[in-house]
């Protein structure tokens, strides 16, 4: 089952810090990308200020995504997870912003996470966390070794199935409780958006007027189009009086 904070735990800190990698997910307003994006060693690129407040370095890369997004919508999430014996998964619902290399804040950023600079760095992403998210991360492969030959010599590193995610599953459908657990947390993403059609039958909605709520919400949401498109009529409506006043004059 999830679980959610309005901060960070400080053993859940020593654990994202101590995961070999953590991915940034971001995306625009409008259009088709969603960015993922991995990022490899929290030790040496990433910091935990506080309870809500984190950071890392971006080192320049084939795109710039994950700033472009923060710089439109401010909108980015950091997952972290376990390869080890012991899975789970973790999700930082963040707002972001950019301090970009040529900024005086940089190197004092740098020094407030205690970090060396880092070649290619083009900026610090500051996060402010407002939600934690964690999850069981059965699906997630462990790490284990293929050992082929010597012992000692020819280790192999490969991700091994943890036989766990399909026999959880096998025991709610046994029980009779995969239906129950899908209503409960199958229904609505974390925004309140529809989300599975048969768990949202089972609990009854009527799926037609949930849908159509929905898209007017979206629309709702949308304010700076809704502001400008006001803006656009009034300034029209004003030229076109306007003009018709200067013709009849």
């Amino acid at each position: 089952m999830p679980r959610y904070y309005d901060h960070i735990p400080d053993n859940l800190a020593q654990w994202a810090m101590a995961q070999p990698l953590f991915s940034t997910a971001s995306a625009p307003i409008s259009g088709q990308h969603i960015n993922i994006s991995p990022k490899g060693l929290p030790s040496s690129t990433f910091t935990i200020f506080n309870p809500n407040s984190c950071a890392y370095i971006d080192v320049t890369g084939s795109g710039a995504e994950t700033i472009s997004h923060i710089y439109e919508n401010g909108r980015v999430t950091l997952m972290f997870c376990s390869f080890a014996s012991s899975p789970r998964i973790m999700r930082f619902f963040c707002k972001g912003s950019v301090i970009e290399w040529d900024n005086p804040l940089f190197d004092t950023y740098l020094n407030k996470m205690s970090k060396a600079k880092v070649d290619g760095a083009r900026a610090v992403i500051l996060l402010d966390v407002w939600k934690v998210q964690t999850s069981c991360g059965y699906g997630v492969p462990r790490l284990g070794k293929t050992i082929k030959g010597d012992l000692e010599k020819h280790p192999e590193v490969s991700f091994e199935d943890r036989e766990t995610l399909g026999h959880w599953a096998g025991k709610q459908v046994e029980k009779g409780e995969m239906l129950r657990y899908q209503m409960e947390n199958n229904a609505r993403s974390l925004d309140g958006v529809p989300g599975l059609k048969t768990a949202r039958r089972d609990l009854g909605e009527r799926l037609w007027w949930t849908d159509l709520t929905a898209g007017l919400n979206r629309i709702r949401q949308q304010r700076e189009a809704l502001y400008f498109g006001i803006c656009l009529g009034v300034l029209l409506a004003w030229a076109t009086r306007f003009g018709v006043a200067v013709l009849a004059s």
